[in-house]
């Protein structure tokens, strides 16, 4: 079923799209699909090569040739190149030269028909993760290629966790001078506003002072908060349900507000029953909302907002996905770094700080985007032991 912000005057969980039964608490719902460009200018393996792969689980894309590959790296960030050494229209060696001055985590498997040791060592040196030979085995590529991906993500884990950590430290640091520094500015303000002899545009004035030092107040504390882990105030509770009260809450972004303007926002639910996970409520609560808000924003003449809850395995998954603008290739990297952001307001650390909290709830939250079509985010979170 489909709900649409045209006319939807309320949202509950009998309206919302459910599995097969009442009583499912799984679903089918496509989990983020690893992306990978496959540059080979024969066009048997190709066909062989994107038929294992997309067998395997991965998305591909094809390239006949080095000036094709450029073309679909504009608007497309691989998690991984399966690239030829041999192409039509150059060295794949000398591509991977070019490709790592705008990509230089990009995982590159290298094949080759040739088994020239001097190729080989130029592809190490270049930062090959995988040099095959062909004809290649069908498992062996197919597991360096998990491998690749697998130890790029760590990395950009890895990375992203200590740019937090180092955050935290430095607002740590400074936290207890600059909330002094604060307070004092709130204390003055407040005794200036007590003066009637003020006129109205000075009080006004002051009223917009004390709104930006409430903000760094927040920020402050927002900033401090991101290098914790320890568990607090957590319960366990159902996702969807969580999920159907927090568009309840935010339905003046998404419904009236566009309306009002004369966008529709269209909204699409799919959530499975039953889901439970150990959390604190009002971190997941603002993780959700700033998606929604995010998707909105991203879909300025109005498009669709789908929001889907599933059990898979021992994970709960949720997907947050709009028809919107996309994300150009060149800064989806950066989306979740602190203070990143391509807004012309905003401190930047909204997607920094959701995803700080999914992960200290030992969850993980990717991101998929193809530019004038949309983006999806995705989290995953432990289910509540005691419903595993």
């Amino acid at each position: 079923m489909v709900l649409r912000s045209s006319n939807m005057g309320s949202v509950n969980s009998s309206e919302q799209e459910h599995g097969s039964s009442n009583d499912d608490t799984s679903s089918s719902i496509i989990g983020p699909r690893d992306r990978i460009l496959l540059v080979e200018d024969f066009q048997d393996t190709v066909r062989i090569i994107k038929r294992l792969l997309e067998k395997n689980g991965y998305e591909v894309a094809t390239a006949l040739t080095i000036a094709q590959a450029k073309e679909i790296i504009k608007s497309m960030v691989p998690d991984a190149i399966v690239l030829d050494i041999n192409l039509p229209d150059g060295s794949g060696l000398d591509f991977l030269q070019d490709l790592r001055t705008i990509h230089p985590d990009t995982p590159v498997i290298m094949l080759t028909a040739y088994t020239e040791i001097e190729n080989a060592i130029r592809s190490l040196q270049q930062g090959v993760d995988d040099f095959i030979p062909k004809p290649f085995d069908n498992s062996y590529l197919v597991h360096s290629i998990g491998k690749a991906v697998e130890k790029r993500r760590l990395k950009e884990r890895l990375r992203t966790s200590e740019k937090f950590r180092a955050i935290a430290e430095l607002a740590a640091g400074v936290a207890h001078d600059f909330n002094n520094l604060l307070h004092t500015m709130s204390t003055h303000i407040y005794l200036l506003k007590k003066n009637s002899d003020l006129d109205a545009e000075i009080h006004q004035r002051l009223d917009a002072l004390k709104t930006a030092v409430d903000d760094a107040t927040v920020i402050i504390r927002r900033l401090n908060s991101m290098g914790k882990t320890e568990d607090t105030d957590r319960t366990v509770f159902e996702l969807s349900s969580l999920i159907t009260d927090m568009l309840l809450m935010t339905k003046p972004k998404w419904h009236y507000q566009p309306r009002k303007n004369g966008r529709n926002i269209d909204l699409v639910t799919r959530l499975g029953k039953n889901i439970y996970i150990r959390a604190n409520t009002a971190e997941i609560r603002e993780v959700f909302t700033n998606l929604v808000f995010n998707a909105v924003e991203a879909m300025p003449t109005g498009g669709t907002l789908t929001i889907e809850a599933a059990r898979q395995g021992d994970k709960a998954l949720c997907v947050f996905r709009d028809t919107g603008m996309g994300i150009p290739p060149e800064i989806i990297d950066r989306i979740f770094d602190p203070f990143f952001t391509t807004k012309g307001s905003g401190s930047g650390l909204g997607l920094s700080i959701s995803f700080a909290i999914i992960e200290k709830h030992g969850g993980q939250m990717t991101v998929k985007s193809t530019p004038g079509k949309g983006t999806a985010f995705y989290i995953n979170l432990p289910l509540a032991e005691e419903f595993t």
